[in-house]
């Protein structure tokens, strides 16, 4: 049943797309209409004279209601109060509740945590700045690389305060290890 919702949802957006870029509200209202719209948009977010967020994107859109700004085509970065790299990516399009600090990305995603040394490729995922979690549906596929790492599987959740990751759901992948020769060894799972 979950399945045809999203299969109808997912297809509701394909046709969707020559119009607005707010899939979320289907009212035809003040609210539905962008306040504003950008072309070829770049923006870049300072906080404290310095850069925190950078992103392009083909279209970006932003809406009175609850801070909502969608991106279409989008690549962005984010930076810590230092100014290096936290987070580097790209996706179809990006959904951004900026009152709550919930985001979500959409469609050919790849994003790199150069502190982490991670970068974790899906079709879907959430973002809670407040709570510095990533989280996946139980049905997206994730593929993940860190350092030795590679794996991939289904309802993924990672933290940025505990710096850790999950699966919960047909993981697979391989880890490279010294054997005592001091050579590498694949192992998979």
């Amino acid at each position: 049943m979950k399945k045809s919702y999203f299969l109808l949802f997912m297809i509701s957006m394909l046709f969707s797309f020559s119009c607005s870029l707010n899939y979320l509200n289907g009212e035809n209202s003040e609210d539905s209409t962008p306040e504003f719209c950008f072309k070829n948009a770049s923006y870049q977010k300072f906080e404290d004279n310095k850069k925190k967020v950078s992103l392009k994107a083909e279209q970006m859109e932003q809406y009175k209601i609850d801070g909502a700004v969608f991106a279409k085509n989008a690549s962005f970065e984010t930076f810590d109060s230092e100014g290096k790299p936290e987070t580097e990516g790209q996706c179809d399009l990006v959904s951004a509740n900026t009152q709550r600090k919930i985001y979500t990305l959409y469609g050919n995603i790849n994003l790199t945590l150069p502190k982490q040394e991670m970068t974790i490729c899906a079709d879907s995922l959430n973002f809670n700045k407040k709570t510095e979690q990533i989280t996946s549906g139980k049905t997206g596929e994730v593929r993940l690389t860190k350092k030795d790492i590679s794996m991939s599987g289904y309802g993924f959740s990672a933290s940025g305060v505990s710096k850790s990751f999950s699966f919960i759901d047909t993981v697979s992948g391989v880890i490279k290890t010294n054997d005592e020769k001091g050579g590498q060894k694949d192992e998979n799972n």
